[in-house]
């Protein structure tokens, strides 16, 4: 009867050092998987942050370039208004001239 006893002590010994192997495994294993899990946030969040700093980068450049567009077809409109009304000034003042030497004469 005794080495039955001592014989499920030993067991018991036994199946308490595998449980406990198994729970530092399982925390090892834990401890592991939120480490990579963290890594993983980062890297996402790191992407994230690339990702949206080269699509600002490409929206200012689209934006100044449609800018620069704007501004140049402004340019060239108000460029064309001014010489339309210089030659119409000036052709304004030669008929006025015209008028007036015409009556002193």
């Amino acid at each position: 009867m005794k080495d039955i006893v001592e014989k499920i002590l030993r067991e018991e010994e036994r199946a308490g050092k595998i449980l406990q192997d198994a729970k530092e495994e399982a925390d090892h294993i834990v401890k592991d998987a939120k480490k990579e899990k963290e890594t993983i946030i980062s890297q996402a969040i790191n992407e994230a942050d690339d990702f949206s700093c080269k699509q600002k980068e490409e929206l200012e450049k689209k934006f100044l370039s449609e800018k620069e567009k704007v501004l140049k077809e402004t340019k060239n409109e108000t460029l064309a208004i001014r010489d339309r009304k210089e030659k119409d000034v000036s052709e304004i003042s030669r008929k006025v001239l015209s008028q007036i030497i015409t009556i002193k004469n």
